[in-house]
């Protein structure tokens, strides 16, 4: 008796939506609700399947159910396909977006757009990882966007490729400062110590123009003059400039190494009039 109303409930609800069918209608359902709860959204408002007019000029299916859509592939996927791609959810839980048969929770041929203040997070022990890249060889130079990040596999192994279109920071501890700032001209600053095993400093000229024959080498009575009234060498800076100014650690050691031959100058001049002194000294 209770299968006998049951099929005839389903009859006469097919009769009735196809009673109501027009180009131009939706097909309503009533009574969706468990129980009758006064103050929620009609019914006509919240559960429809209709036709619609999408952007691309197609005409397409619309479904609106208010209390969400539950869909059970118990045997198998869920699929959904578009002329442009397939989105697919296997019995596993992974979700596959232009990828038949996705291998982690959610596996993406193609792009990741986000618009607006949106960010890409990951919690707890989560990594970024990039296991295989399209540049295979690193044989012609890769141009990198204004902003994103890249990991081309190169001779021996892969690199990471950062780019920021107004300069790259990073920050720790939750502070509003920088630790780490690389500016567009190539500067970058540091807050705290750095520590490395060699630094190589490429800046031009050196200081050999010290031992060119027209260079003038300033006379001792002047640097000592120079010292009494300053206080430090020529043409290196005060203790007081260097701490509040910083010092530029290329500059300093040209200058340091412009100031060591023009010791060493000094030193050979010296000698040669000690030479000088001995041999009138030994004549006598």
């Amino acid at each position: 008796m209770k299968k006998l109303f049951l099929a005839s409930f389903f009859t006469l609800s097919a009769i009735s939506l196809s009673a109501q069918y027009s180009p131009t209608n939706n097909f309503f359902f009533k009574n969706l609700y468990d129980i009758e709860v006064d103050n929620l959204p009609s019914e006509q408002e919240h559960y429809h399947i209709s036709s619609k007019t999408f952007s691309n000029g197609f005409r397409g299916l619309d479904i609106k159910w208010y209390g969400g859509i539950n869909l059970t592939g118990t045997g198998g996927d869920i699929s959904f396909a578009s002329a442009g791609g397939a989105m697919r959810l296997a019995p596993n839980g992974n979700l596959g977006i232009g990828i038949d048969n996705p291998t982690r929770k959610l596996s993406l041929q193609g792009d990741i757009y986000a618009v607006g203040p949106a960010a890409l997070s990951f919690q707890d022990d989560t990594r970024f990882t990039v296991t295989s890249s399209d540049v295979s060889t690193i044989s012609s130079s890769v141009i990198m966007p204004h902003y994103g990040m890249m990991s081309p596999s190169v001779s021996g192994g892969g690199e990471l490729w950062m780019a920021g279109f107004k300069g790259i920071r990073m920050f720790t501890n939750g502070e509003a400062i920088p630790k780490f700032y690389l500016a567009t001209n190539g500067n970058a600053s540091l807050q705290g110590k750095f520590e490395a095993k060699e630094i190589k400093v490429t800046l031009t000229p050196t200081a050999d123009f010290v031992f060119a024959e027209n260079y003038n080498l300033p006379k001792l009575e002047d640097v000592e003059k120079h010292i009494k009234d300053k206080k430090h060498l020529p043409e290196i800076a005060s203790a007081k400039q260097m701490e509040k100014e910083g010092v530029n650690v290329g500059e300093f050691q040209i200058k340091l190494l412009q100031k060591i031959e023009e010791l060493t100058l000094y030193t050979i001049e010296q000698n040669k009039r000690i030479k000088e002194l001995e041999s009138k000294i030994n004549k006598n």
